[in-house]
């Protein structure tokens, strides 16, 4: 008789719940496709930097095993509340609690157990779509893997069953010492409607408004001031500190929020207008009941947001990154020393066929500091590394032979400057914009120089074809006042006929490590067209993959609860729909109000996390103007993702509301009393 009981329970729950199902399957699809990655060779050996890709993807997993566990404890209970009055029943009929128990404990798992089969299922397919993407990105042949990732199963039904052992232990233990009176009231029970006061209710929500504007100042802070105490750790305490707040001033602003809203509705003129009175009191009662959920919820949110714009970033920011760090095939250069510049060109031609190359120098300029100063981007003495600082800021430059040679490899046309002009070199459009605004005579030598141009483009201006820190910008001077200054480094670079098969740059690193002098200290750097492929690969690609898997599981835990809370009270409160058509409301206003009540049940817990991204934005964008434009992009179509994705679940939820609050009702007419009375 209890199995039959708990089939029956089952289908029922999988209707009434069949969003949260869905999750469930769709969550176990993308931790089965993500924990095969772990266990794929192929793909693992694609770079040097996949296997610490792999480590970060495992916290991350982690982290959305938590998560999911929080789901799956919650809407377990929430299942428990809504039918606590059965429970209640088969206790006053004499089921005995461990019998109770196992029948409840047998339902879930049953549930849980239909949709990790379906996830597994569709984790495999969708493990042979990300391979591919990603066999695609690295520029590999694929091969379709129809076997199953056997360890890849073990990994997800253990993270699966301990996530539900858990939350279904808890679950057994209330339903040990539960009494039947309790069940009885137990889905009546609400959380505490907090300050009554409306002062207080401002105060509060004034408080948690400060926190989140507090938290956000230190996260500023955190990432644009070096703070040199607690041992160097003050930014790391101020950003934990950010976060703390954050989190903090959500989860009071939504535990408050109910309030607030009854608060503003009392003094508005419209509250009697057409069904304002029972939207709000609908709205009210379903925020001081999971008041507390929907500050976790808005939490959870933010790092959605977060997640989807970081990938998003990460995507842009692939190509252009790519594009500027290596716009030749080859590039070596030394820091400190006397770059052999034949042992550069005799390893490439082994490996590759060399259309042209350039060996050249780039210069010291003792006396100038321009770039820094027009920038405003000079670098700050730090105790201990004055002499560093100092070098930091002083101007590099080029002469004007060698980098026409260097426009002329990337097809560009040489330029033209007379002996008193100077040019400048960046690849940052915000930078050319200030240095053309900032225009300055350069001093240097002795004489004076008149800025000629501000050129802008790819040209390897990370550590190589760059003065100043970070600039990434470089002088261009004649030859002949190059010919007194300071030798800084020395350079190398190439364009070969295949600048895919330029998979040797850590051979060519190690071979001109090999010859470099040992008068001095030296840095040396080389890089391959095919070998910073890979790295950025591995580094922007896969951080986009894991940023989007943490971002769309809490899409779905986020839109399931409010979903599931939707649906539970449009079958509690149907009574109260039928009286409003008793009383002449037609079935249009009513699914007016459903829509009403949907959408802004689902757009409450996103306010104030979507209010702080864009606060987000701007703070980045003050302090990194270069990627101001790619970030508000980015950003954008991280919003877009999430709404889409959101939407869906606020249109699914709304049908099965409006379905629910209108099955089973009668719509009354006039006729229908007249009818009765004659009767």
């Amino acid at each position: 008789m209890y199995a039959k009981l708990a089939i029956r329970n089952v289908k029922r729950s999988m209707g009434d719940y069949a969003i949260y199902v869905l999750t469930l399957v769709l969550s176990i699809t993308l931790i089965f496709a993500y924990n095969s990655l772990l266990f794929s060779d192929a793909i693992n050996s694609f770079s040097k930097l996949m296997r610490p890709m792999m480590s970060i993807l495992v916290c991350v997993t982690v982290m959305v095993v938590l998560i999911l566990g929080w789901l799956i404890t919650y809407i377990t209970h929430f299942i428990f509340e809504q039918r606590s009055r059965e429970f209640a029943c088969y206790m006053t009929m004499g089921m005995e609690r461990p019998a109770m128990s196992r029948l409840f404990l047998i339902e879930q798992l049953l549930i849980g157990s239909a949709a990790l089969a379906a996830g597994i299922l569709l984790g495999n397919v969708f493990y042979l779509a990300l391979s591919q993407v990603i066999f695609k990105m690295f520029d590999r042949a694929y091969y379709m893997d129809l076997s199953f990732q056997f360890p890849a199963i073990g990994l997800t039904v253990l993270c699966f069953f301990l996530m539900f052992v858990f939350c279904l232990f808890k679950q057994n233990r209330i339903l040990k010492k539960v009494k039947i009176k309790e069940l009885m009231n137990y889905s009546r029970q609400n959380e505490g409607g907090g300050a009554k006061s409306g002062k207080h209710i401002r105060l509060k929500m004034t408080g948690a408004v400060a926190l989140g504007l507090l938290g956000l100042i230190c996260l500023y802070v955190a990432f644009t001031v070096r703070i040199d105490v607690f041992s160097g750790f003050a930014n790391m305490f101020l950003m934990a500190a950010g976060i703390i707040l954050q989190g903090a001033s959500l989860m009071l602003f939504y535990r408050h929020l109910a309030n607030w809203i009854l608060l503003r509705y009392k003094k508005s003129r419209k509250r009697l207008h057409h069904l304002n009175i029972f939207f709000y009191r609908q709205l009210t009662a379903r925020l001081n009941t999971n008041g507390r959920q929907l500050g976790v919820l808005s939490i959870l949110l933010l790092f959605t947001f977060m997640g989807l714009g970081g990938a998003s970033f990460m995507a842009n920011a692939y190509e252009d990154a790519l594009e500027k760090t290596v716009p030749f095939d080859v590039e070596v250069t030394q820091h400190y020393g006397r770059l052999d510049a034949e042992t550069c060109r005799s390893f490439v031609g082994k490996h590759s066929e060399i259309t042209e190359d350039l060996a050249y120098d780039i210069y010291q300029m003792e006396d100038s500091t321009i770039i820094v100063e027009m920038l405003g981007r000079k670098q700050e003495e730090v105790e201990g590394f004055e002499d560093w600082a100092a070098e930091t800021n002083m101007d590099r430059c080029i002469r004007l032979s060698d980098y026409n040679k260097l426009r002329e490899l990337l097809g560009k046309k040489p330029i033209s400057l007379s002996e008193d002009e100077y040019a400048i070199q960046t690849q940052e459009t915000y930078y050319k914009k200030k240095l053309e605004k900032a225009e300055r005579t350069l001093l240097t030598g002795g004489r004076k120089y008149r800025l000629s141009e501000v050129l802008e483009g790819p040209f390897a201006q990370a550590n190589m074809n760059e003065s100043g820190f970070g600039t990434s910008t470089i002088l261009i001077l004649p030859d002949a006042a190059c010919a007194s200054m300071t030798h800084s480094r020395g350079c190398y670079v190439a364009m070969v006929k295949d600048r895919e098969d330029t998979d040797y740059q850590d051979a060519l690193q190690k071979t001109i490590e090999k010859t470099a002098g040992h008068d001095g200290p030296s840095f040396i750097m080389a890089c391959t067209y095919k070998g910073q492929k890979q790295e950025l690969q591995s580094i922007y690609m896969m951080t986009a993959f894991i940023c989007c898997y943490a971002a769309f599981i809490c899409i779905f835990i986020c839109a399931t609860i409010l979903a599931v809370q939707l649906l539970s009270s449009s079958r509690k409160y149907r009574y109260q729909y039928d009286q409003l058509r008793r009383m002449g409301t037609t079935d249009t206003e009513i699914r007016k109000l459903t829509v009403r009540q949907s959408a802004v049940y689902f757009f409450l817990p996103m306010a104030l996390p979507l209010f702080f991204l864009f606060l987000y934005m701007a703070g980045i964008g003050l302090a990194f103007p270069v990627q101001r434009s790619m970030l508000i992009a980015s950003f954008g179509a991280a919003v877009a993702i999430f709404l889409v994705v959101y939407g869906c679940y606020m249109l699914v939820t709304c049908l099965q509301y409006q379905k629910n609050v209108l099955k089973g009702t009668k719509q009354y007419h006039l006729r229908d009393f007249v009818l009765n009375d004659r009767k």
